[in-house]
């Protein structure tokens, strides 16, 4: 039976591994480029080889031996296969390797220790998956834990399965002294590979801690050469002392704030609620320090056993609150830590029959779930299971490259990096490459001056005299916008251009946009492909027949993009064409209430669309302010005075504050009682 529950514990892991390529946009493009300029040129770049507004700016490139790794894989896969779902694969192998170290560190607890653990680990991990150098940060790191759990002097005194349990695996007798040894060598790897490094010599402190509370006495010779060899090797790299400092100021110079170095805190105020994942991250962190306070009630010794999964427990904990990016590595170490800690008061014997059954129904469901979609759905997450790779932004660089569109390009922080590789046929050296066939920023904060994002970047986009200023400055030809780009200042600049003469769209699709220079030397291109809110119906077909019926999201962003333009009968097709697809999504039915709402204002039969679409959007559970409040004015508009109070009321149980409504409930008052 351990053996079934274990498989289904790895196939799960699989499956949360192997999706869809959501970050086709961003960053891994610009790892392949610089992967392939690395091998090709035998050195490692040290300044901005991308951007034409920024191209002598000085980077310390602390992943570049990732970089080559993504390169190479690629380039194999593109041989036989593809390359893009080869990283796929790649990646899904690199996080299975991670959580089988970490099985092997937690085996000897009882299989409801092992499963349980797992299973909240699991799906907060599963939040960051996408290929990025920081996967091998996760193995480096499993790696570091099980050589330090192996090598503690606590598990090598402690090293019993509790009576009334069942094991997960053999046991151990190796004191794993030598096993520390290899932790070098990782950490040689890993000052290459990403800047997660810093983490070694910290986890190998936390250890040396451990070791010298529990023994009481001075640490071994051998213990602390090690830990000299984990820290001397760190300046092995491309940047020696800088590249080994680098962690410790690589926010020196960060002019632009990215969502996943953001805490918390600030995501769920932006987006007025937690993650799902957020809040089960937030439930482990009680549930862990309840089991530690529970542990160490009756017996306070205990805590001196626990030393380094207390401080290990603490540091994630700390780093995840302050930088979302952080929490895999707690949930990594949640593993081991919580494992042990339901292992200290958990006994199975009598209900082992009843937590099999139990174990591989959760685990069974949840394979299901997340092969079906159903559990991304439930996430509002864009990631489906399998080996997916969106062409949206690929259709728009076909389209430029088809075109003969020549730069200098204005493109948005995000899309950038996809640019880099797939559209600007970045050379080397930099001298030889012209500026025109370089983009205008990629998704590298670090590489660029600080001052660049606030002086030049967000006013070009927020204030149309420096956009003027600034795009005949540059000699900007065109625009490409990745419009999924969620900032203030990019809402602001996609409302105002879209309805800009002086650049008419010519391409459009559910992630990307294209404006270009309205010029002579343009106008066939114009001529040929311009798209405004008169023809954007009939162009529609052409866009939705290449979307992914399973992919609501692509559906979602380019319906919101087309409402956030006031296009609304385009978007409200858009939206309809989800509800077709996937008749119990609620975004399908609110997106398309909210276009039918503002299409048509004086339409009876639009308006009784809208509140119809709304209707079902609340019925399947958004019931936010918003969806009440507009719903109510729908429902007045119709002449529908009682219902429009009663979604008017809602609201205000929701914000009671809300001045608006309370002025919309008295209309409402006094038109039903005229």
């Amino acid at each position: 039976m351990n053996k079934i529950i274990i498989t289904l514990i790895f196939v799960l892991a699989g499956i949360l591994f192997i999706h869809n390529l959501t970050s086709i946009n961003t960053d891994i493009g610009r790892h392949i480029k610089l992967g392939e300029v690395i091998w090709q040129t035998k050195e490692v770049p040290k300044i901005n080889l991308f951007s034409y507004t920024a191209p002598d700016f000085p980077f310390i490139n602390h992943h570049w031996l990732s970089e080559v790794i993504f390169y190479g894989v690629y380039s194999f896969g593109s041989n036989w296969v593809n390359g893009l779902k080869l990283i796929i694969v790649f990646k899904a192998i690199i996080l299975l390797g991670t959580y089988f170290i970490l099985f092997l560190s937690v085996r000897k607890h009882n299989i409801f220790a092992v499963v349980s653990s797992f299973v909240v680990s699991v799906f907060i991990f599963s939040a960051r998956t996408e290929p990025r150098p920081e996967i091998f940060s996760y193995l480096i790191f499993a790696a570091y834990l099980l050589i330090i759990y192996r090598a503690s002097p606590v598990r090598s005194s402690l090293a019993e399965v509790p009576q009334g349990t069942r094991a997960l695996g053999t046991s151990e007798t190796s004191n794993g002294i030598s096993w520390l040894w290899l932790l070098p060598i990782l950490q040689l790897l890993w000052v290459n590979l990403h800047i997660y490094f810093i983490i070694g010599p910290i986890i190998y402190f936390f250890f040396l801690f451990e070791k010298y509370v529990f023994t009481r006495s001075c640490l071994y010779r051998q213990d602390l050469v090690i830990g000299l060899a984990i820290i001397l090797v760190n300046f092995v790299n491309p940047n020696f002392i800088d590249g080994a400092l680098y962690p410790l100021r690589v926010f020196s110079n960060y002019g632009y704030s990215v969502a996943e170095n953001s805490s918390l805190f600030f995501l769920a105020k932006y987006f007025g609620k937690w993650a799902l994942q957020d809040k089960l991250f937030l439930v482990s962190v009680f549930i862990l320090v309840g089991s530690f306070i529970f542990s160490f009630w009756e017996n306070k010794a205990k805590i001196k056993t626990r030393i380094f999964d207390l401080m290990l427990f603490a540091a994630t904990t700390v780093l995840s609150f302050k930088m979302q990016r952080n929490i895999p590595l707690y949930a990594l170490s949640l593993w081991p830590v919580m494992a042990k800690n339901l292992d200290d008061f958990s006994n199975l014997e009598k209900l082992k029959r009843w937590f099999y059954a139990c174990a591989i129904f959760v685990l069974v469901a949840s394979i299901y779930l997340v092969i079906s979609g159903r559990f991304y759905n439930w996430l509002d997450s864009a990631k489906t299971f399998g080996l997916e790779v969106s062409s949206a932004a690929q259709d728009g660089t076909d389209f430029v490259k088809m075109n003969k569109i020549q730069g200098p390009v204005f493109n948005n922080f995000d899309i950038g990096s996809y640019l880099a590789w797939q559209l600007e046929g970045v050379r080397y050296p930099v001298e030889k490459v012209p500026d025109p066939f370089r983009v205008f920023i990629d998704g590298r904060p670090e590489a660029y001056p600080a001052e660049f994002f606030d002086k030049i970047y967000k006013p070009m986009q927020r204030d149309e005299k420096v956009w003027q200023e600034m795009s005949e400055k540059y000699g900007i030809n065109y625009i490409f916008f990745a419009h999924t780009d969620m900032t203030e200042w990019a809402d602001e600049f996609l409302t105002r251009i879209s309805k800009d003469k002086k650049w008419p769209m010519v391409f459009f699709n559910d992630a990307v946009v294209v404006f270009i220079k309205n010029t002579e030397t343009n106008r066939s291109v114009i001529d040929k492909y311009q798209i405004t809110e008169q023809n954007i119906v009939e162009k529609l077909p052409q866009v939705l027949d290449k979307l992914d019926k399973k992919d609501a999201n692509a559906f979602i962003n380019f319906g919101s993009v087309l409402y956030r333009f006031r296009w609304l009968n385009a978007s409200a097709m858009v939206y309809e064409e989800l509800i077709t697809n996937q008749p119990d999504n609620p975004y399908g039915y609110q997106g398309a209430g909210y276009a039918y709402a503002y299409a048509t204002m004086n339409n009876t039969a639009t308006q009784e669309k809208a509140a119809l679409n709304l209707e079902k959007a609340i019925d399947l559970g958004f019931k936010s302010f918003n969806d009440y409040f507009t719903l109510g004015i729908i429902k007045a508009n119709l002449g529908k005075f009682f219902e429009a109070e009663d979604n008017i009321k809602r609201a205000l149980e929701i914000n009671p504050d809300n001045k608006n409504a309370k002025q919309v409930l008295e209309a409402i008052d006094r038109k039903m009682y005229q």
